[in-house]
Formats: structure tokens, sequence, C-alpha cells
């Protein structure tokens, strides 16, 4: 049997299930995957891999106090990078480099200072990693000017971010009186509230107004629909949207990043600014999101539902056995976070590749790819899955996309502008 298109259908009208069979086999989904990826040329694809490269090595630290560390990387490669392209304008300030400075070396310097700051304990394969990484540049001299930017870029970032951080631990649940059972997990989340953020200027820079007041047509609405699709055992939801909503359930939104960098005529500094301005809208994201759910303190559907008599409404029927489709997260559930962490991704990928963007194509375990054609598409299906998995309301999606739009937004017009004498060179 040949490749096969299908068109999801419900909630996920654009995504695309693309599948192959080889003979005598179940449904595979290699060859699918190799040819619905974008073309790459070899020479962008090998030079801007670095920051790939970098990104891989920060996502092995697992005991850094930061919640910022990949953030700061993406930055300092591309402050380092711009001060020798000197393309757009800079994070702080350009630094100065010496002609024939390496890009490359500069990024790879500037992400190895920011990693053996924020997790020293990985200092030997850090060291080890830049060793392999400036290898890749044959001329001791551009090789070494290009290191010395990127080890300034490094620190002028985490000087910028040494205090950004807050500090201080979750709270337990409060009991309501002594011998009544609490939850025994922390609420997690309100400490990142407190961030200094990278592209807003205050946590509650775009705090959402209050959720639907129970009993409101609008939370009628909002409660029904997440009574039927998100249940546990619901009978309404397809096997594709239960299929996309498990996928997304643990799924960083920025795993589309990494298939968008080295594209055809972009050059080193150009996705070193695009990574830069992805992370921190998606940074972001958390901190407008731990905020919005801390302020408003809104109940998640699996205690609305179960607990509905005491909403005030007679258009809620409570359901004392209803399960969500999966575990709730411990934490308030207004506003959305996937919602706003891919609205603001997406914006940012927008915004980068306008109508040039090409189909962002990502794997499903082994059964099928799921293939979008703009930034929206990507956006809207990350948000339904949210509904389908019965953890958020349907305003609470909307209100998160549109959080993370304007947060994508912010990014792109606050940070790393065209330099008017290098606007006609992108």
């Amino acid at each position: 049997m040949g490749c096969t298109e299908a068109r999801l259908n419900g909630f996920f009208p654009h995504a695309r299930l693309l599948m192959t069979r080889l003979p005598g086999t179940r449904c595979l989904l290699v060859l699918a995957f190799l040819f619905g990826m974008s073309p790459r040329t070899t020479s962008a694809g090998v030079v801007n891999s670095i920051l790939l490269q970098w990104r891989a090595q920060a996502e092995k630290c697992e005991d850094s106090d930061r919640v910022d560390d990949i953030t700061m990387v993406h930055v300092a490669m591309f402050e380092a990078v711009n001060s020798i392209a000197r393309k757009y304008t800079p994070y702080k300030a350009m630094i100065p480099a010496a002609p024939g400075s390496s890009e490359v070396a500069a990024a790879a310097a500037a992400a190895h200072g920011v990693m053996v700051s924020v997790c020293p304990d990985m200092k030997s394969a850090y060291d080890g990693a830049l060793k392999k990484s400036l290898a890749l540049v044959k001329d001791s001299v551009s090789r070494e000017n290009g290191a010395a930017v990127g080890r300034k870029a490094a620190e002028a970032v985490l000087a910028a971010r040494a205090n950004a951080n807050s500090k201080g631990r979750d709270p337990f649940f409060a009991a309501s009186k002594p011998g009544v059972y609490v939850p025994t997990m922390r609420q997690v989340g309100m400490v990142f509230s407190k961030e200094t953020p990278w592209v807003m200027t205050k946590p509650d820079e775009l705090r959402p107004p209050a959720p639907p007041a129970l009993g409101s047509a609008a939370w009628v609405r909002d409660y029904n629909e997440i009574k039927k699709l998100g249940a546990r055992k619901s009978a309404a939801r397809t096997d594709e949207q239960t299929a996309i909503a498990k996928f997304w359930a643990n799924k960083d939104v920025r795993i589309v990043l990494p298939q968008l960098v080295g594209l055809p005529g972009r050059s080193l500094v150009d996705d070193a600014r695009f990574l830069a301005l992805a992370d921190m809208a998606w940074e972001d994201s958390y901190v407008a999101m731990m905020d919005g759910k801390y302020a408003h303190n809104y109940w998640r559907p699996v205690t609305a539902i179960r607990g509905a008599a005491t909403d005030g409404s007679d258009s809620t029927v409570a359901d004392p056995d209803w399960e969500p489709m999966a575990n709730t997260p411990p934490h308030p559930e207004y506003p959305c976070g996937h919602c706003l962490s891919a609205g603001a991704v997406g914006t940012v990928i927008a915004r980068e590749f306008g109508k040039d963007m090409p189909a962002m194509v990502i794997e499903q375990d082994s059964t099928l790819l799921l293939r979008y054609l703009n930034a929206q598409e990507y956006i809207d299906e990350v948000s339904e899955s949210r509904i389908l998995f019965g953890v958020h309301y349907r305003n609470s999606a909307d209100v998160g996309k549109a959080m993370g739009v304007s947060i994508g937004k912010l990014a792109v017009e606050r940070y790393f502008k065209p330099l008017k004498s290098s606007s006609s060179r992108k």
C-alpha cells in the first residue's frame, strides 16, 4: 500500500495523518516523516545546527536552580553571534568583535559559559562539548576571537538575569479544619509567577479578566462541553482526538522548533534570533500563566463536575464519579498553560516566517504524523487538546491563546529588531 493522507475530523480539521504501510508490517511512518520535512541546504543545516547542539546540551542539566537556563543559553548565543554579524539590535549591547571572528565559536562559547554557571556539576561534560564545537572551526585566530565574544555574551546575560528568578517554595493546600483530608502534593508554579519576565514589563502585564461566573451562560456551555468531551471514557471523542490529546499531554510545545532551524537562505544569526525570541516568549508564557492561575484560583473540571451541586446552576448536573482523560495538574485551572505557550511560540514562528513558513511535521508515537500548514493550526490544535484531555474549559483555552499571541507579539516588537543597514539582507 502506498502513502495515504486523511484529514482529521472533529476539532482537528487542519492537521493531517500521514502514514505508510510496508508489505507484511503494521503502519510505519519513517518515510512519511522524512518526505514531509522541509528541505534544508547542507551548509545552512551544518552551521546552524550548533544552536540545536547546545540546546540539547542545556537540556541535560537536571539540577539547575534556574527555570530559564535554556532561554539564557539562546539569548547568549544570539548576543554573541549578532555581535559579529551586527544585523539586529542586541539584547543588552553589542560586544566588540575582531574582523573574521567565528560565529560558530561565539555561539558555542556563549552557551558553554551560561551552562557551566547554572549547572556547575556538569562542567566536565560541557567542557568536552565545547572542545568538540570549537574543533569545527579550523582557523585558530577566528576560533579564539569568536570564543572571546561568546564568553563576554554569557557574562552579560548571566549578569542581566542574576536576580530574575524568584525564590521560595510553593504552598501546601490549607486544611479547612482539623481532621479533614488535605492533598499531600504541593501546588506548583506560584513561585514561577514571581519571575522577572523576559519580554513583559511585569508578571501581571497581561493578567486576564476573571473567568466566567458560575451559573453564567458561558460557564454552563464550558461545563457541559468538557463533561462530555473530556471524560476518561467519553463516547463523543473520536480516536483521532484522543490520540492527539494524549500526544500533547506532556509535550513541550517547542518540539516544533528544531525543524525550522537551518532552512535554505537563513544565516546563523537569523536562526539564533528566532530561537531566542521563541524561548523568551515561551518563558514569559509560563510567568503570565501562573500569575493568572493564582490570581483567580479557578477550579478544575474534575472538581467542578463532581461538585456541580454547589455552583448554583440548574443547568449543570453533578457526576461524583466523573474522571478526566488525564490526571489533573497540581495548580489552578485558568488560564490554559499549553494554550498560552503554543500561542506565544506560534506567534513568533508566524512573525518570523510569514507566508514562507514551511509545514511543521511532528511524530505521534509510532502510528501517525501531524502536519501543520501554518502556525495558527498548531496553536489551535494544542489548545483543543487540553479541552479533550479534560483539564481545561473552552474559555480558558481561548483566553490562554490570546494571551500567548500577545506575548509572542511583544517579543518580536520589543527585541532584536533589524538594524537599518541590515534590513535588506535577511
